[in-house]
This record gives C-alpha cells, structure tokens and sequence, in this order.
C-alpha cells in the first residue's frame, strides 16, 4: 500500500479495482460516503462509468438523499442525467457493489485514486505544454509563464471537510481563549515587536494579507525589515522578496539597524571606529542565528512569486512574508488587461496565497501622487496606487506618515505614525513610534535606546 502511495501510479487494472470499491463504499456506507464525495472529484475516476456514477452519487448526497444510496435512487438519477445505458445499467451498478466489504480503508483507497489523478492532470499539463511549444508564436518568456499556470493550476491537495457544525468551531475557539488565558499571553500571532502594534493586532495572524503602504523615502522598507528582524528575534522563519533592492543592500539596511552603526559607514566602510567594527562582527554572528530567507529575482509575476513562497515553505518553514513591493509584480500575462485589473488579480493572488499556506503576508505598496496635492498628506484608502482590488482583499491596511517628509521641523524630526486604515478583525487607529533615519531603525514612542 505504501508502495503505491509514494509512487503514485496504479496498474490500471488495480486502479479500476481500487475505484470499484470506494464506489462501492460510496453505495454503501453512510459514514463514508459524505467524506468521499468532499475528498474527491468525479474528474479523479480514471474511466467513464465511474466518472458519471460519481457524479450521480454526488448529486444525490448534495439532494440529502436517505443515505446509504439505494440501487434504486441511484439508477434514477442515472436515468435523469441519461447516461445509465453508457454506465453499463443496473448490471454494472450490481457487480460495483459486490467490491463493499467495509469502510476501513476507505483513506486509503481515497489516497490511491487522487494521487492517479494527480498524475494524469500531470501528463495532461504537460502534454498541453508541449502543444504550446509546438504551435506558439510567442516568445520562450511567454510562454513559460503560461507553462507555470498550467503547471501551478494543478490541485495538489486533497480537499479536507472544511464545512463543521458551530458547536464544534465554538468549543474549539472557547478552549483556545482559555488556554491564552491560562498561559497569559496576549499575542496570537507573529510578533511585530512594537508594544502599541502588538496590542492593535495582536500579531500578524495566520492567513492575514497585509498592506503596508507610504510615499518613497517615508521608510517603508526600513520599516518591513525592523518588523521582519523581530519577527526572527522571537524565533520565526521569515521571508523576504525584495523585486526593488538586491540582497546585499537589504543586509546592510539590516546590519545598520541592528548594530546601531550609521549605514553610509557600512555601504562604503570608511570611517568606522574600532567599537564599530567589534558590533558589526558580533552582530554579523547574531545575524547568521535567525532563519530569514531573501530573494531578491527581480521583475517575479505573480506566478512565479506563488511558486517561490511555495517553495520557501517547503525547504525554511516560512511562518510570515514580506513582499517589496506589489507594484513591482506582475500579473498573469494577458495584452488586453488593464494594469488596475492587473493589480486586482495580483492583490486577489497574494490573499490566496496566504490563506493556502497559512501564513501572514506583508506586501509593501506605493501610494499615488494625488496625496502631494492635498493640504492634508496623510494617506487615505483611496490613495492606493493602481488600487483595484487592494481595498477588499487586504485584512489590514496600515500607511507609514512622517510629517518631517513635508514640515522639515525639527519638532517634527524623528517621529513617525503608522496609520491602521482597515482591520479586518480588529480595531482601527494610529500608532505612534520614533525613527531613527541614520539607522534605519524604528522604535515604540517611548522607548529609549
């Protein structure tokens, strides 16, 4: 069994057995048979009567129909589709049944025919692929990118029964909330670590698409890199995808905010001190300890970012991601797409993302020029460049405003808000912290270094 599992491909004489009998199981276990039709698709049946008796069987489950499925409710539905006679009639029905013996295997027989029809999906997207190759006119870019989707479409998973009864979900909520209590935590999610962010949101929660967005020179990036450093500090693996900056930038941006050493000192390396230099080499060893992975590819398409994050899972573990920035990325390719459509479909992509592989995504933004005209410049929703779908997607958008940008008043200097816009599942608000541009580095308003 674990053979044809880790394989993956079934002698088609076994797999048609195997078939056989999870719709026989299907007909004859009402325990079973609603966790078959939520786990597998008439698509993932090798061969055409069992494609079209799953379906049928489908149908009468989504109709609650007296389960377990009777003979006779299932040769009806047949005969409403009209498709009994190419199924084989009741005959084939009968000598399908004669494979029930009972559910207990019922995951196995499951797992066999979906990881089959993954293979087939496999060879069929390849198979296309080849035929683009063929016939395609287009360049060897496009149509690497239409291999990607093709590829990247493919379900890979098992659809687990996401559908529960309230009683279970708020047992589960209610004993989640008592165990926080009892361990007196507040935090549910990754740290941002900054007291007042922390305490507004409680952590980046799992799934959560995040916006961070400000004008150029505010300090988002800087700001991105502080919150990706705590997120390491508290033991995270994180991930960074920098489409702007290369890698080694982003580890000077990080060493100088760590170390407290002027960051023109560390991009040309004169004028640093002896101390300087025994911090910068403690630091580099306090650095190498976190697990933060960085991919600076630039000009990445929402696909290729898909399957980078996808990736940066499997191989680091990554529990958050940052993304600099979403204007950088782009869409699927179509000539006739607008680029606020594009956007949209980025900004929908990167929700998906999140939520499929359960991790908080923090996605820097532009904001567009209109805020240089206003006398008011702090940022507002609207304000979003090539906003789209941005608005809805996003759980949380916060914008990074420092007056200092506009007033040049020494009153003003160093002092920074970031502004929570919308919060999904939370409250809205301003959170106030200290910058310090020399370094890099943000802080809490009262914190002193």
């Amino acid at each position: 069994m674990n053979d044809i599992l880790e394989n993956g491909v079934t002698d088609s004489h076994d797999l048609v057995t195997y078939e056989k009998t999870i719709l026989a199981i299907a007909l004859s276990s009402k325990n079973a048979v609603v966790d078959i039709v939520t786990k597998l698709e008439a698509i993932d049946f090798s061969i055409r009567p069992h494609v079209l008796l799953f379906e049928a069987i489908i149908n009468l489950v989504q109709e609650q129909t007296k389960l377990p499925i009777s003979v006779a409710t299932l040769t009806e539905k047949l005969k409403e589709f009209g498709t009994l006679e190419e199924v084989g009639g009741v005959g084939y029905i009968n000598e399908v049944l004669v494979y029930y013996f009972n559910d207990l295997m019922v995951d196995q027989y499951i797992d066999i025919i979906f990881a089959n029809s993954l293979s087939r999906r496999l060879t069929r997207a390849l198979n296309e692929i080849n035929l683009l190759k063929a016939n395609s006119s287009n360049n060897v870019q496009d149509l690497v990118l239409k291999a990607q989707e093709k590829i990247l479409s493919i379900k890979t998973d098992i659809d687990l029964n996401d559908a529960e009864e309230l009683k279970e979900i708020v047992e589960r909520v209610v004993k989640n909330t008592l165990a926080l209590k009892d361990n007196d935590v507040e935090l549910t999610g990754v740290t941002t670590g900054f007291n007042e962010i922390d305490n507004l949101t409680s952590g980046w929660q799992k799934g959560d698409f995040v916006i961070l967005a400000a004008r150029p020179s505010m300090g988002k990036t800087a700001l991105a890199l502080n919150l990706a450093i705590n997120a390491a500090m508290a033991g995270k693996s994180v991930g960074i995808f920098s489409l702007e900056m290369p890698k080694e930038q982003l580890a000077q941006r990080i060493l100088s905010s760590s170390s407290l050493i002027d960051s023109k000192k560390i991009r040309t390396g004169q004028g640093i001190t002896p101390d300087e230099q025994t911090r910068l080499v403690s630091m580099t060893d306090i650095l190498g300890e976190y697990k933060i992975t960085i991919d600076d590819t630039p000009g990445l398409d929402i696909l290729q970012l898909q399957s980078k994050i996808r990736k940066m899972k499997r191989d680091s573990d990554i529990e958050i991601c940052f993304i600099d920035y979403l204007q950088l990325l782009s869409g699927t390719p179509n000539k006739n797409e607008t680029r606020q459509n594009e956007v949209s479909t980025i900004s929908r992509y990167i929700k998906k993302i999140a939520r499929e592989i359960g991790i908080p995504i923090v996605c820097l933004s532009q904001l567009s020029r209109s805020v240089e005209s206003r006398e008011d410049k702090k940022p507002l929703m609207s304000d979003l460049r090539d906003s789209g779908a941005i608005e809805q997607d996003a759980d949380i958008i916060m914008f990074l405003y420092r007056e200092e940008y506009y007033s040049k008043k020494i009153e003003d200097a160093n002092k920074a808000e970031l502004i929570f816009s919308k919060h999904r599942n939370g409250s809205t608000g301003i959170v106030k912290l200290n910058f310090d541009g020399e370094y890099g580095r943000f802080s809490d308003e009262n914190h002193m270094d």
